[in-house]
């Protein structure tokens, strides 16, 4: 006569306490690098959009460059006193009148599709939730203002964007061809521009899923942290996300992370849009 076997209730009560723990300590890595990995995605359409979008109004209004498109024209009457390479920069931002944000964020709505925009502080439109800095480890620092004086425009797809420091259309420190030599291409920054690909949800955070561009005057972005906009901005080619001790530093696995983070979006295009860190 066979004796069965089996597992006592004792048993299998412990087998699934030990699966409960298991599961309790990895699904939130889980859960974060799945949405890192959303973001990153999310962040490589909002690109592919934005720039087919500036690109095509370049060419469908016949202009040589974002300088002589519709939307930057509705800038230029907004123009700042400055000095040197930024003397006549453009602003857009909250305290602009109602109808030049409305007619900038109208013609670049011809070209992407929009939900429009809200006249309201970066704090008010979180609503206290962000934006938020990347401290030096990769976690989640105080608030974050380099957008403060910028209003969102809201993209159909959930992402949110802010554009300020519009450029009148000189180059700031190099010429083209002190560039060019450098092996950069962005000649000039036709402005600052700021993605939030998942909009008001969380995290808020710089480098997880804010990002930091420039615009080129040809309307390609240029991510903050990358050669280009080293050499735009330095006249070398080392001011980088990937060494330490540079203003756009994003190695928090070394515990080196600059200027709030805005560096990694540049490490994120540059390894195949991927967050890893």
């Amino acid at each position: 006569m066979s004796k069965k076997t089996g597992f006592t209730l004792a048993e299998v009560l412990i087998t699934l306490g030990i699966i409960g723990v298991v599961a309790a300590l990895t699904a939130p890595a889980l859960v974060l690098s799945s949405r890192n990995e959303a973001n990153a995605a999310k962040l490589s359409v909002v690109v592919s959009n934005l720039e087919n979008a500036f690109t095509t109004a370049i060419a469908q209004e016949g202009a040589s460059s974002l300088y002589g498109t519709r939307m930057w024209a509705a800038v230029k009457n907004v123009e700042t006193p400055g000095e040197g390479g930024n003397a006549g920069a453009m602003t857009l931002g909250v305290n602009s009148g109602e109808d030049q944000i409305a007619r900038f964020v109208g013609e670049l709505g011809r070209y992407i599709n929009l939900n429009g925009f809200k006249r309201e502080r970066y704090n008010v439109y979180y609503g206290g939730n962000g934006p938020y800095s990347m401290t030096s480890d990769g976690g989640t620092g105080g608030q974050e203002n380099q957008i403060s004086d910028c209003f969102p425009i809201e993209m159909k797809n959930g992402a949110v964007m802010f554009i300020r420091a519009f450029s009148n259309g000189a180059n700031v420190n190099q010429t083209e061809d002190e560039i060019v030599a450098l092996g950069g291409s962005l000649y000039s920054n036709a402005a600052d521009i700021f993605i939030d690909v998942n909009g008001v949800s969380a995290p808020n955070v710089v480098g997880r899923d804010l990002f930091h561009f420039y615009i080129s005057e040809r309307g390609i972005l240029y991510p903050a942290g990358g050669v280009d906009v080293s050499v735009y901005d330095e006249g070398i080619r080392t001011n980088t996300w990937d060494r330490t001790g540079t203003d756009w530093t994003c190695l928090p696995e070394q515990n080196a992370v600059s200027n709030s983070g805005w560096g990694c979006t540049a490490r994120i295009i540059s390894e195949g849009y991927k967050m890893n860190y």
